[in-house]
């Protein structure tokens, strides 16, 4: 996968997020995958974009007769993946309505992030499903937990 193109809800962003990402670094059984998107908090007192990046370890969940962990359109349809990494978000925690109690709100939150991904694989196309556990490292209000994303790659 050179490339792809999706959306989150939940998870490391605090809502919903247009995502991109890439895959580098492949190994025989892994590959390393950096994310970056751009989102939206919308609550009672906080209107502001947010931004988010990821970076996971993906490992191989079905790895039957593999030479690499490059996707292989004919030989595996779908492929799953067992992803461990560190994520985060980024607000502006000055947007936080001019009465409510900013100082509580941080600017950056790291989460942990741990899932599965699954890839249905055409001869161009990268179909993406993920699963995630994202506990935040730092308490912060707007944090989620878990959430789900899809994603278009290519080839």
């Amino acid at each position: 996968m050179r490339g792809a193109f999706g959306a989150d809800a939940f998870g490391i962003a605090p809502r919903a997020a247009i995502t991109a990402e890439a895959a580098f670094g492949y190994l025989k059984k892994s590959y390393w995958n950096v994310q970056a998107g751009l989102g939206i908090i919308t609550s009672a007192h906080f209107r502001s974009p947010t931004g988010l990046a990821a970076l996971t370890h993906c490992f191989v969940l079905n790895p039957y007769k593999r030479r690499s962990c490059v996707p292989q359109p004919g030989s595996y349809l779908v492929e799953s993946y067992f992803e461990a990494g560190l994520g985060g978000f980024l607000v502006d925690r000055y947007d936080n309505g001019i009465y409510y109690d900013r100082n509580k709100q941080r600017l950056l939150t790291p989460s942990g992030v741990a899932g599965f991904r699954f890839h249905i694989v055409s001869r161009k196309w990268i179909y993406m499903l993920k699963l995630r556990y994202t506990p935040p490292l730092l308490h912060n209000a707007l944090a989620s937990h878990a959430g789900v994303g899809v994603g278009v790659g290519w080839r």
